[in-house]
C-alpha cells in the first residue's frame, strides 16, 4: 500500500474530525427531535458517520502516519458543535433539518479537498469517494423528506 504524505494524513485526519462531530451531532439530533422516522434515520446517519471514521482510521494507520487532527479543527469544530447544540435545545425541527444540510454541504466540500489532494494514491481516493457519495445520498435524502413535509 502506498504511504501518505504528511499533509495528505491532515486532511484525512480533519474528515474523521469532521465525521466524529457528525455522528455526535446526528445521534444527538435523533434523541431531541419528535419525529420517530426522522429521529430513526438521523440515528442511522450517526452510526454511518461513525463506521466512515473508523473505516479512515484503520486505513490511515495501516499506511504508518500518525498525524494529529490540528488545533485550529478541532476548535472550528468545537464551536460548530456547541452552536448545533444550541440549535437542537431551542430550536425547531426545521431548523435541526437546515443545520444538518448545511453540515452535509460542508461535509462534501471537506471530501472534495482531501480526494483532490489524492491523485496520485487510488485506494485511498477511492474511499473517500465512495464515502462522499454516501454523505451526498443522506444530503438528498434529508432534502427529500423535507420538501415531503414542508414544501
Amino acid at each position: 500500500m502506498k504511504n501518505i504524505n504528511q499533509n495528505t494524513s491532515g486532511s484525512i485526519y480533519n474528515l474523521i474530525a469532521v465525521l466524529e462531530d457528525a455522528k455526535n451531532g446526528y445521534l444527538h439530533a435523533s434523541e431531541k427531535i419528535k419525529d420517530s422516522v426522522l429521529s430513526l434515520l438521523l440515528e442511522r446517519f450517526g452510526y454511518q458517520r461513525g463506521r466512515y471514521s473508523s473505516e479512515l482510521r484503520i486505513l490511515v494507520s495501516s499506511m504508518g502516519t500518525d498525524s494529529l487532527v490540528d488545533q485550529f479543527t478541532l476548535s472550528m469544530l468545537q464551536r460548530t458543535w456547541l452552536d448545533l447544540k444550541s440549535t437542537f435545545k431551542y430550536g425547531k425541527k426545521e431548523q435541526i433539518i437546515e443545520g444538518c444540510i448545511k453540515a452535509e454541504e460542508t461535509a462534501l466540500k471537506n471530501y472534495s479537498h482531501a480526494i483532490d489532494q489524492l491523485e496520485d494514491n487510488y485506494e485511498v481516493r477511492m474511499v473517500l469517494l465512495q464515502q462522499a457519495n454516501g454523505i451526498r445520498t443522506v444530503l438528498n435524502t434529508i432534502k427529500e423528506y423535507t420538501g415531503r413535509m414542508y414544501n
